[in-house]
Protein backbone atom coordinates (compact mmCIF):
# COMPACT_ATOMS: atom_id res chain seq x y z
CA UNK A 1 0.00 0.00 0.00
CA UNK A 2 1.25 3.17 -0.50
CA UNK A 3 1.98 5.84 2.11
CA UNK A 4 0.07 8.94 2.02
CA UNK A 5 1.78 11.91 0.84
CA UNK A 6 2.44 15.15 2.17
CA UNK A 7 0.27 18.03 1.54
CA UNK A 8 2.41 20.51 -0.72
CA UNK A 9 1.89 24.04 0.66
CA UNK A 10 1.09 25.49 -2.56
CA UNK A 11 1.29 25.23 -6.63
CA UNK A 12 3.72 28.16 -7.07
CA UNK A 13 6.02 26.56 -4.53
CA UNK A 14 6.25 23.69 -6.90
CA UNK A 15 7.29 25.06 -9.91
CA UNK A 16 10.87 25.32 -10.19
CA UNK A 17 13.00 26.67 -13.05
CA UNK A 18 10.07 25.27 -15.47
CA UNK A 19 10.12 22.05 -12.94
CA UNK A 20 7.43 20.67 -11.75
CA UNK A 21 7.69 18.77 -8.33
CA UNK A 22 5.34 16.02 -7.34
CA UNK A 23 3.70 16.04 -3.77
CA UNK A 24 6.04 14.56 -1.33
CA UNK A 25 6.50 10.43 -0.73
CA UNK A 26 7.25 8.94 2.76
CA UNK A 27 9.11 5.96 1.48
CA UNK A 28 11.05 6.16 -1.87
CA UNK A 29 9.98 2.33 -2.95
CA UNK A 30 6.66 4.47 -3.28
CA UNK A 31 7.75 5.37 -6.36
CA UNK A 32 10.84 2.52 -7.35
CA UNK A 33 8.68 -0.44 -6.70
CA UNK A 34 6.13 -0.41 -9.79
CA UNK A 35 9.18 0.77 -11.62
CA UNK A 36 10.70 -2.30 -11.01
CA UNK A 37 8.13 -5.17 -10.68
CA UNK A 38 8.99 -5.85 -14.57
CA UNK A 39 11.37 -5.85 -17.01
CA UNK A 40 15.27 -5.81 -17.30
CA UNK A 41 16.12 -3.88 -13.72
CA UNK A 42 20.13 -2.58 -13.14
CA UNK A 43 20.67 -1.28 -9.65
CA UNK A 44 23.85 0.57 -9.11
CA UNK A 45 25.95 1.17 -5.94
CA UNK A 46 24.41 -1.22 -4.11
CA UNK A 47 27.50 -2.55 -1.18
CA UNK A 48 26.42 0.73 0.84
CA UNK A 49 29.91 0.77 1.97
CA UNK A 50 31.27 2.81 5.28
CA UNK A 51 34.79 2.33 5.32
CA UNK A 52 35.05 5.39 7.92
CA UNK A 53 33.28 3.51 10.53
CA UNK A 54 33.06 -0.29 9.76
CA UNK A 55 33.91 -2.98 7.33
CA UNK A 56 31.97 -4.03 4.32
CA UNK A 57 31.11 -7.25 6.11
CA UNK A 58 29.54 -6.03 8.95
CA UNK A 59 28.49 -3.21 7.00
CA UNK A 60 26.56 -5.45 4.72
CA UNK A 61 25.49 -7.64 7.67
CA UNK A 62 23.75 -4.87 8.99
CA UNK A 63 21.89 -3.42 6.07
CA UNK A 64 21.25 -6.10 3.29
CA UNK A 65 17.75 -7.25 4.83
CA UNK A 66 16.72 -3.76 4.38
CA UNK A 67 19.09 -2.50 1.46
CA UNK A 68 17.54 -0.81 -2.00
CA UNK A 69 19.28 -3.83 -3.62
CA UNK A 70 17.15 -6.26 -1.68
CA UNK A 71 13.77 -4.69 -1.92
CA UNK A 72 14.34 -4.28 -6.00
CA UNK A 73 15.28 -8.03 -6.02
CA UNK A 74 12.73 -9.42 -3.69
CA UNK A 75 10.02 -7.32 -6.55
CA UNK A 76 11.89 -8.44 -9.53
CA UNK A 77 14.57 -11.71 -9.99
CA UNK A 78 15.56 -10.07 -13.18
CA UNK A 79 17.67 -7.42 -11.47
CA UNK A 80 21.67 -6.95 -11.78
CA UNK A 81 23.58 -4.87 -8.90
CA UNK A 82 26.81 -3.42 -9.64
CA UNK A 83 29.18 -1.62 -7.33
CA UNK A 84 32.77 -0.51 -7.43
CA UNK A 85 33.81 -2.56 -3.99
CA UNK A 86 35.01 -5.57 -4.69
CA UNK A 87 34.80 -7.11 -1.62
CA UNK A 88 31.08 -5.99 -1.23
CA UNK A 89 30.51 -7.62 -4.46
CA UNK A 90 31.98 -10.97 -3.44
CA UNK A 91 30.05 -10.93 -0.20
CA UNK A 92 26.64 -10.55 -1.97
CA UNK A 93 27.24 -13.27 -4.14
CA UNK A 94 27.67 -15.98 -1.56
CA UNK A 95 24.61 -15.00 -0.69
CA UNK A 96 23.07 -15.87 -4.24
CA UNK A 97 22.53 -12.15 -5.75
CA UNK A 98 23.51 -11.15 -9.07
CA UNK A 99 26.00 -8.71 -8.88
CA UNK A 100 29.16 -7.54 -10.80
CA UNK A 101 32.06 -5.89 -9.78
CA UNK A 102 32.43 -2.84 -12.33
CA UNK A 103 32.84 0.65 -12.14
CA UNK A 104 29.40 2.82 -13.01
CA UNK A 105 30.54 5.70 -14.49
CA UNK A 106 33.01 3.50 -17.26
CA UNK A 107 31.49 -0.19 -17.66
CA UNK A 108 30.10 -1.78 -20.49
CA UNK A 109 27.29 -3.86 -19.96
CA UNK A 110 26.52 -4.78 -23.28
CA UNK A 111 22.83 -4.72 -22.51
CA UNK A 112 19.99 -2.24 -21.97
CA UNK A 113 17.50 -2.15 -19.13
CA UNK A 114 14.29 -1.19 -18.75
CA UNK A 115 14.76 0.35 -15.39
CA UNK A 116 17.71 1.81 -13.69
CA UNK A 117 17.94 2.97 -10.26
CA UNK A 118 20.67 4.91 -8.45
CA UNK A 119 19.99 5.16 -4.73
CA UNK A 120 22.15 7.55 -2.98
CA UNK A 121 24.61 7.46 -5.23
CA UNK A 122 25.46 10.07 -7.47
CA UNK A 123 26.58 12.14 -4.16
CA UNK A 124 29.62 9.92 -4.15
CA UNK A 125 30.92 10.09 -7.33
CA UNK A 126 34.13 11.88 -8.91
CA UNK A 127 32.30 12.69 -12.03
CA UNK A 128 28.38 12.34 -12.03
CA UNK A 129 28.08 13.85 -15.39
CA UNK A 130 30.12 10.83 -17.28
CA UNK A 131 27.87 8.73 -15.34
CA UNK A 132 24.61 9.76 -16.48
CA UNK A 133 25.78 9.46 -19.44
CA UNK A 134 26.86 6.29 -19.30
CA UNK A 135 22.82 5.61 -18.02
CA UNK A 136 21.76 7.14 -20.82
CA UNK A 137 23.64 4.55 -22.73
CA UNK A 138 22.15 1.76 -21.24
CA UNK A 139 18.70 2.59 -20.55
CA UNK A 140 16.23 0.97 -23.61
CA UNK A 141 14.47 3.39 -25.39
CA UNK A 142 11.40 3.62 -23.28
CA UNK A 143 13.35 2.93 -20.52
CA UNK A 144 13.37 4.76 -16.79
CA UNK A 145 16.39 6.13 -14.70
CA UNK A 146 15.54 6.69 -11.04
CA UNK A 147 18.07 8.83 -8.42
CA UNK A 148 17.60 9.82 -5.30
CA UNK A 149 19.73 11.89 -3.52
CA UNK A 150 19.99 13.83 -0.25
CA UNK A 151 19.07 17.59 -0.19
CA UNK A 152 21.51 20.16 0.68
CA UNK A 153 18.73 22.31 2.03
CA UNK A 154 17.07 19.84 4.65
CA UNK A 155 15.89 21.66 7.62
CA UNK A 156 17.62 19.74 10.30
CA UNK A 157 21.03 21.03 8.10
CA UNK A 158 20.42 24.57 9.43
CA UNK A 159 20.51 23.19 12.79
CA UNK A 160 23.59 20.90 12.50
CA UNK A 161 25.16 24.63 10.94
CA UNK A 162 23.80 26.11 14.21
CA UNK A 163 25.47 23.82 16.43
CA UNK A 164 28.49 22.60 15.37
CA UNK A 165 29.33 25.66 11.91
CA UNK A 166 28.82 22.55 9.52
CA UNK A 167 26.56 20.45 7.92
CA UNK A 168 26.18 16.61 8.32
CA UNK A 169 28.15 15.29 5.44
CA UNK A 170 28.78 11.71 4.37
CA UNK A 171 32.54 11.23 4.74
CA UNK A 172 32.45 9.55 0.98
CA UNK A 173 30.41 12.22 -0.75
CA UNK A 174 32.01 14.44 -2.94
CA UNK A 175 29.09 16.93 -4.28
CA UNK A 176 25.54 18.24 -3.47
CA UNK A 177 23.01 18.50 -5.61
CA UNK A 178 18.79 20.01 -5.29
CA UNK A 179 16.33 19.26 -8.44
CA UNK A 180 17.49 22.15 -10.09
CA UNK A 181 20.76 21.44 -10.63
CA UNK A 182 20.02 17.51 -11.49
CA UNK A 183 18.10 18.48 -14.05
CA UNK A 184 20.15 20.95 -15.63
CA UNK A 185 22.91 17.89 -15.70
CA UNK A 186 20.51 15.23 -17.13
CA UNK A 187 20.18 17.83 -19.69
CA UNK A 188 23.37 17.92 -20.50
CA UNK A 189 24.28 14.13 -20.17
CA UNK A 190 21.85 13.20 -22.51
CA UNK A 191 18.48 12.98 -20.46
CA UNK A 192 15.45 14.71 -20.15
CA UNK A 193 13.45 14.87 -16.45
CA UNK A 194 10.13 13.15 -16.79
CA UNK A 195 9.43 13.86 -12.84
CA UNK A 196 10.88 14.59 -9.41
CA UNK A 197 9.57 13.94 -6.00
CA UNK A 198 10.61 15.23 -2.59
CA UNK A 199 11.25 12.36 -0.20
CA UNK A 200 10.39 12.77 3.35
CA UNK A 201 10.27 10.13 6.59
CA UNK A 202 7.16 10.65 8.71
CA UNK A 203 9.54 11.14 11.90
CA UNK A 204 10.59 13.29 13.94
CA UNK A 205 7.72 16.11 14.10
CA UNK A 206 10.20 19.09 15.01
CA UNK A 207 12.87 17.75 12.52
CA UNK A 208 9.72 17.31 9.26
CA UNK A 209 8.16 20.37 10.31
CA UNK A 210 10.03 22.68 7.99
CA UNK A 211 8.97 20.68 5.30
CA UNK A 212 5.39 20.46 5.39
CA UNK A 213 5.44 24.53 5.28
CA UNK A 214 7.80 24.22 2.66
CA UNK A 215 8.66 20.87 0.85
CA UNK A 216 12.77 22.81 -0.18
CA UNK A 217 13.23 21.28 3.51
CA UNK A 218 12.80 17.93 3.16
CA UNK A 219 14.96 15.41 3.57
CA UNK A 220 16.15 14.31 -0.06
CA UNK A 221 14.69 13.99 -3.65
CA UNK A 222 14.07 11.64 -6.73
CA UNK A 223 14.32 12.32 -9.96
CA UNK A 224 12.60 9.99 -13.01
CA UNK A 225 14.59 10.26 -16.46
CA UNK A 226 14.29 8.83 -19.48
CA UNK A 227 16.75 9.28 -22.46
CA UNK A 228 16.04 12.79 -24.29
Amino acid sequence: MLHESYTVASVEETELHNLTIENAVADRMDIIGPLVRTGRVLDMGIVDSRRGKRDTGSQLEMKTATSLFKQICDLNSDTMGVDIDADGIDILKGKGFNVRHDNVITMDLEQKFDSIVAGELIEHLPNPGMFLENMARHLNPEGTLAITTPNPFYSKQTWKIWRYNQPSVHEEHTCWFDPITLNTLCEMSGLKVDKIYWIQKRKGFLKTLPARFRSYFSHSFMVLAKRA
